[in-house]
């Protein structure tokens, strides 16, 4: 198992909101008794409706097979986790969402297959298939037009080979 996310105080994750776009969403990702919180507001306010936060990752020695597992308690909304295989402007992000139950502690797991590749909220169908050993970013995305306040903690982030 690669841990790809280790709760400490010093990771530096960037927030990116629909104020790119006009909008007045807000979001952060802070630190509490060793768990990260995504947290923040949504509003639909100037065309918006999204929050989102993404950090640098490094991912190397892991089998195409190999399956991501997050742990989080989540709030009853809908989430995404996000990953890149390049930080240029015009790269495709790659995600698949999630559902979560308010105040209960679920595990996900995805494979590559699960994550859709999209650039501005629009499908990419021609993008590059997604390769672990290439991620270079990890995030988490809120959008769907759900507005209000939210609240995603996140216990483990980890790569698990499945092969044996």
């Amino acid at each position: 198992m690669i841990n790809l996310f280790k709760i400490n105080d010093s990771d530096t994750w960037d927030s990116v909101n629909d104020v790119v776009m006009g909008g007045v969403s807000k979001s952060q990702l802070t630190h509490v008794n060793k768990l990260a919180v995504f947290s923040g507001h949504v509003s639909l306010d100037n065309n918006g409706g999204f929050a989102s936060v993404n950090r640098r990752v490094f991912v190397s020695n892991v089998v195409q097979e190999s399956e991501l597992s997050i742990r989080v308690m989540g709030d009853g909304k809908r989430y995404q986790l996000r990953l890149k295989q390049n930080t240029q402007k015009n790269s495709p992000s790659y995600g698949a969402g999630f559902s979560t139950q308010a105040n209960v502690w679920q595990t996900f797991k995805f494979k590559l297959g699960d994550f859709k590749a999209t650039l501005r909220g629009k499908r990419v169908p021609d993008a590059d298939s997604l390769i672990w050993s290439d991620i270079v970013q990890l995030g988490f995305l809120i959008s769907d037009r759900q507005s209000g306040d939210f609240c995603l903690l996140i216990d483990a982030i980890s790569l698990e080979d499945n092969q044996g």
